[in-house]
């Protein structure tokens, strides 16, 4: 049996009797129009208010942190209390034990390697030092969670379960460190699980693919943010773009909330990840923020020259080191409904733990890793310090003083009007004689290239030269100071789309950083180049060449595409002139032609000629990066960096060619060429409504991103992506969508204070019975956002039901 800490059981008593015409109070902060029933609460409890507007989004008002915490687990666990007991049931290393070894024992590996990262067990210790405030956010947020639970169990796919329990602090914040991971070794949980030295447990055998090697990536996250300060903005104040592009279903879906303390102490809007207290990507009265995934890097991997005769052991300078070896074991429900124990040696070197790569565990290689995050117990801090700020000057010093960021960069604009970008994820911090080291190994197009080009830094871990470095202005050791990260400040804008920090603005290029923070002067991704030029676009603004809010919804809403923009015409053009060939004889490209000369050249869901396009696109190499010679004839110059590459590939027979590929794809499908976007792109979550999707992909170069498949490391049920079709982009369902834009918000701040719209694309409640589930995913379709209500008569105004008062004991 588990240990369970500061485990709250809370008595919970609702709701109050309303009268059925939804009569409200005032304000959020009264509560006349309700009573309330509890049972053993104290003066000294936990008491919090929740009012749900439209589309179920809770606004909750306390008189302390505790209580906070308390109203908003309280709230997340009436929506999403499958996500986060699912999550904890994962960290804890319980996966099989309750639902068995899972396909190819993916169930088993998780649960060895979360014991192995010891989130579960280290948490209490790693944790132990939260501020006040933190502290009592946490313990009410989890408070409320089991509360709920106590007083309406689960809804939806996890509803009855016997895994459906209270949760405890231990928990939470076991779960708070893996989501620190998400861009390190979350992306490793075979490879650590798996890792075995030759003779080892051969149980614990698995095939290792090149995936494994990606421990950093922008292709499973993403997003775009904007912001537009004093010089860009109609209004003087800052203007902002939320647009994170993460998965429809699982674990990594935002939670919308509004959180409001009656001493003045805080009043933010926004979201979060599952079990996150606080909010992550929001506003409130003087900044508004949101983050991008980083380019750069949380995490090293070491190769290890292995002591001949003994792989447990390896060179170090001039000494030798043993491995540790840990001896773990787990329990695994068997079909027949009995339970058996396995045990698997783990094993970690004085970096961390040991890893399966595909290069193997040989008798003189052996392959580790060390990771920025794993001891980033300062995030919560780092976000309460941002949803506090009364400028931007707090704001900054809050990343300054917690630093505790952990994968994405920051967006941020103010009241005030300025415009502020950084990168101040957590990044390993080299010595210069290491870098040089590791650029010369790449430089010589070796096993450290193999590894770069897969997303990851590969040092020789036998040199302890290649140790991180401790620098005193750091907060934590190893990782670089806040000071050493770039950031940059304008009046006009900044902007991410998760290439590196290079490219904030085109005006002022970031360079002379770390390369662990990311590259500098490199081709830039198709997306990246389409936000420059749509901020750059003197057409997208009004006369007076600023940005209104309508106008900066209008541009993100435009569902252009680089690709579209640069060459449709001269595609056409070649269509018109080139006999297209396919197996050597001519084909009638007349049809194609025609269909992308009456294309709109958009990607909205009655566009016709964007599927086409797309799969013609799909025939080149890495067209989201474009590689010079495949679409285009003009190569990148880092002097130009968005407006290169460009102008039309001169091997006119390759685009006849493959558009005529691309016209046979559509017809294998029985798809008409002028088939619309809508009516193959759609909800691709699992529930009974086809709602089509406007959007693209990163293939087209478009901004606003939709696309398969969600990745989402969950037990619930999901949605049939469908079943690959050999050389195509669609699959045999189409183009179903469970991933891409996720909470989308347009925010500026004008003289009487912030006006918001936003879209939680895939809606709050993981219940497909529950009429939110889709209900904002309709108001996305038909390309509209909401306005985000904010103020207290906002709220009361839009309240849908009755406001409950939820109480409970402290521990």
């Amino acid at each position: 049996m588990h240990k369970r800490s500061r485990a709250f059981l809370a008595a919970i008593l609702v709701v109050a009797a309303c009268s059925d015409d939804g009569a409200t109070s005032d304000s959020v902060d009264t509560v006349a129009a309700t009573t309330t029933v509890a049972a053993n609460t104290s003066a000294s409890g936990y008491s919090a208010q929740i009012t749900r507007t439209e589309y179920g989004i809770a606004h909750i008002v306390a008189d302390d942190w505790g209580s906070l915490g308390f109203g908003q687990g309280y709230a997340f666990a009436q929506d999403r209390a499958c996500t986060l007991l699912d999550q904890i049931i994962k960290v804890r290393g319980e996966r099989a034990a309750w639902f068995g070894p899972g396909d190819n024992d993916e169930n088993i590996n998780s649960d060895f390697a979360y014991r192995h990262l010891g989130l579960w067990d280290d948490a209490d210790e790693r944790f132990g030092d939260q501020s006040p405030r933190v502290a009592d956010l946490v313990d009410g947020y989890v408070a409320g969670f089991n509360a709920a639970l106590a007083a309406e169990g689960a809804r939806g796919w996890c509803e009855g379960e016997d895994w459906v329990q209270p949760i405890t602090t231990t928990d939470l914040y076991a779960s708070l460190n893996d989501i620190t991971l998400y861009a390190s070794a979350g992306n490793l949980i075979d490879p650590i699980a798996t890792a075995q030295p030759p003779g080892g447990d051969s149980t614990a055998a698995t095939d290792s693919t090149a995936d494994t090697t990606t421990g950093d990536t922008t292709t499973t996250l993403g997003s775009n943010g904007w912001s537009i300060g004093s010089a860009g903005s109609e209004s003087g104040g800052g203007m902002l773009i939320a647009n994170p592009h993460f998965p429809w279903e699982g674990e990594k879906r935002l939670w919308e909330s509004q959180l409001t303390l009656t001493t003045g102490e805080l009043n933010v809007y926004g979201v979060g990840l599952t079990g996150v207290p606080g909010v992550l990507i929001g506003f409130n009265d003087h900044v508004a923020w949101t983050h991008t995934v980083s380019a750069g890097y949380r995490m090293t991997l070491y190769e290890l020259n292995l002591v001949p005769g003994d792989p447990t052991s390896y060179q170090y300078g001039t000494e030798t080191q043993t491995m540790s070896a840990h001896d773990l074991a787990i329990d695994v429900l068997q079909p027949d409904g009995t339970s058996q124990t396995q045990t698997r040696t783990m094993y970690s070197s004085h970096y961390g733990p040991m890893l399966n790569l595909p290069f193997g565990w040989t008798d003189t290689k052996a392959y580790t890793m060390r990771d920025a995050n794993i001891e980033n117990t300062d995030i919560l801090e780092q976000f309460v310090g941002m949803d506090t700020a009364t400028s931007m000057d707090e704001f900054i010093d809050s990343q300054r003083t917690a630093n505790g960021i952990p994968w994405v960069n920051t967006i941020a604009t103010s009241a005030d009007g300025r415009a502020w970008y950084a990168d101040t994820a957590a990044t390993p911090n080299l010595s210069a004689e290491a870098i040089a080291g590791w650029q010369a190994e790449v430089s010589s197009g070796g096993l450290a290239k193999t590894v770069l080009d897969n997303g990851a830094i590969l040092l020789n871990g036998s040199d302890p030269i290649n140790e991180w470095v401790d620098d005193p202005a750091a907060t934590r050791a190893g990782i670089l100071p806040f000071d050493q990260q770039p950031q940059l400040e304008r009046t006009d804008y900044v902007f991410n789309a998760n290439d590196s920090h290079w490219l904030a603005n085109p005006a002022e290029l970031l360079t002379g950083f770390s390369p662990l923070t990311g590259a500098e002067e490199i081709p830039q991704t198709s997306r990246t180049r389409q936000n420059a030029m749509l901020l750059a676009d003197p057409s997208l603004r009004g006369d007076d060449g600023l940005f209104n809010l309508d106008e900066m919804q209008a541009a993100w809403f435009s569902n252009r595409g680089l690709h579209a923009d640069l060459l449709r015409d001269q595609v056409v053009k070649i269509c018109d002139e080139q006999v297209a060939l396919v197996n050597d004889l001519p084909f009638d490209n007349t049809p194609a032609c025609d269909v992308l000369r009456d294309w709109d050249g958009l990607l909205n869901t009655d566009s016709k000629g964007a599927v086409l396009w797309r799969e013609f696109l799909f025939t080149f190499t890495r067209a989201d990066r474009t590689n010079a010679g495949d679409l285009y004839s003009v190569a990148f110059d880092a002097a130009d960096p968005v407006g290169t590459p460009n102008t039309i590939t001169e091997n006119a027979a390759a685009i006849a060619n493959n558009l005529a590929l691309a016209a046979m794809a559509l017809d294998s499908q029985g798809w008409a060429l002028d088939i619309a976007l809508g009516d193959v792109q759609y909800d691709g979550r699992a529930h009974d409504e086809r709602i089509p999707i406007p959007g693209g992909t990163n293939l087209e170069g478009a901004i606003s991103i939709v696309d398969c498949c969600s990745g989402a490391n969950t037990g619930a049920p999901q949605g049939d992506p469908g079943e690959n079709v050999d050389g195509r982009y669609f699959t045999s369902l189409g183009y179903p969508v469970t991933f891409g834009n996720s909470f989308v918000m347009m925010l500026e701040f004008a003289a009487d204070g912030p006006h918001a719209r936003a879209i939680l694309t895939y809606g709050q409640p993981d219940d497909p019975t529950d009429p939110n589930f889709t209900s904002q995913t309709k108001v996305y379709s038909a390309k509209q956002l909401r306005a985000v209500l904010f103020t207290a008569d906002e709220v009361a105004a839009g309240a849908v039901g009755e406001m409950i008062t939820v109480t409970g004991d402290r521990s």
